[in-house]
């Protein structure tokens, strides 16, 4: 694909990467919207250095939830052997999770790609020198300009703060990239992220759109890219990023992409694996466990980790239909975006034609419309 669509961090898509997985596989590499495999993705806490406006999972300094140890690692142990080949950790801000030295090494030791997503502000040469032998790529969070990034941090001197310690994860010879949330009013920032990421020696940005879930949700409400600004954004990283030389993400798809990527896009049957229908496993620091996206209808998420182990939880949700709702939920997206009808129109409607569109929180949508479906009321009735 053109680029990988992630729900809520960087995934493990640059070139050495893909080679390490491709020899530690034999060769077996997953096709699928989240690169080259299947994606655990765990929050193990809520607790953060700063309370972001964009934040999706509501973390801030005075928020101390977090995963309890034993219950996490069992569920990294568990997600191996279901078959998620990647641990990408975020947050809150990881670097504050105290075992997260040890849930790095875990997954390594079962073969998994590691990743974590932060905001580079805590990654003092004492923190970083516990984790760096234990990752394969770390994404930066920077959000524009420094006045746009201190804006959406809340912090004024959080931008500096960042990029001087890109210098110790550089050093330290751990690939880095940034990450950039877009929105509907920052598209013009992206020049100057591509440009920082040249500079500082980063191997990729990822753009990632804005999702209003969390914070956004009441703070930035009118932000969510649409249609229009994902195309800009699309095409903008493709002259950006081979003007400066980075690989540059972009977590979209124009229409014109989407009709060609139906495969990679809606899971086909049988579903032998849960890694066949939710390529990527969400885990809150409050022991939820859904997939794909927050956004996604709570009655498609998996359960609790207090009631149950990932396994259990996985298995229930394959058995009792959650898995094929939210296949369906795919199908349906899908056959929606292809479904443009110009017989009325001289010409095609331009906008539409020429649109582009954020997948998963196109699925998230949809599962929310269908939720007195059948299987998502049994579904719900085997989780309570």
């Amino acid at each position: 694909m053109a680029a990988a669509l992630v729900a809520d961090g960087m995934t493990a898509t640059d070139t050495h990467l893909d080679a390490r997985f491709d020899a530690q596989s034999g060769g077996q590499l997953f096709e699928s919207p989240t690169g080259i495999a299947p994606v655990l993705q765990v929050h193990p806490t809520r607790r953060c250095n700063l309370a972001c406006a964009h934040c999706y999972t509501l973390s801030a300094p005075t928020v101390s939830e977090q995963l309890d140890w034993d219950m996490l690692s069992a569920c990294v142990q568990d997600a191996a052997l279901l078959g998620y080949r990647q641990l990408a950790v975020s947050g809150g801000e990881p670097l504050l999770y105290k075992r997260l030295p040890d849930l790095l090494k875990q997954a390594r030791a079962l073969g998994m790609l590691t990743s974590i997503t932060t905001n580079g502000m805590l990654a003092t040469p004492q923190r970083w020198s516990q984790i760096s032998d234990h990752l394969d790529v770390v994404a930066i969070s920077i959000d524009g300009t420094e006045a746009e990034h201190d804006l959406m941090r809340g912090q004024k001197g959080a931008f500096a703060k960042t990029l001087s310690h890109l210098a110790i994860i550089r050093a330290s010879g751990v690939p880095f990239g940034l990450i950039f949330t877009l929105t509907q009013h920052n598209v013009d920032s992206l020049e100057f992220v591509v440009q920082l990421a040249a500079q500082q020696g980063a191997r990729s940005v990822q753009v990632h759109p804005l999702t209003l879930y969390g914070r956004a949700a009441a703070s930035l409400s009118d932000a969510r890219p649409d249609g229009l600004e994902l195309l800009v954004a699309i095409a903008e990283s493709k002259r950006i990023g081979q003007q400066l030389g980075v690989t540059v993400h972009v977590d979209a798809l124009s229409l014109q992409q989407l009709s060609a990527y139906h495969r990679h896009l809606v899971p086909a049957y049988p579903l032998v694996n849960i890694t066949d229908a939710a390529p990527i496993l969400i885990v809150q620091a409050d022991g939820a466990v859904l997939p794909l996206t927050h956004d996604v209808d709570r009655q498609l998420w998996l359960g609790s980790l207090h009631k149950k182990n990932l396994s259990g939880l996985a298995q229930d949700w394959m058995q009792y239909g959650g898995a094929d709702r939210l296949v369906q939920a795919c199908e349906q997206t899908w056959n929606e975006l292809n479904q443009h009808d110009y017989a009325d129109h001289a010409e095609p409607n331009t906008e539409i034609q020429h649109a582009a569109v954020y997948w998963y929180d196109e699925v998230a949508a949809r599962t929310r419309t269908r939720s007195n479906d059948k299987l998502f009321m049994l579904h719900e009735i085997q989780l309570a």
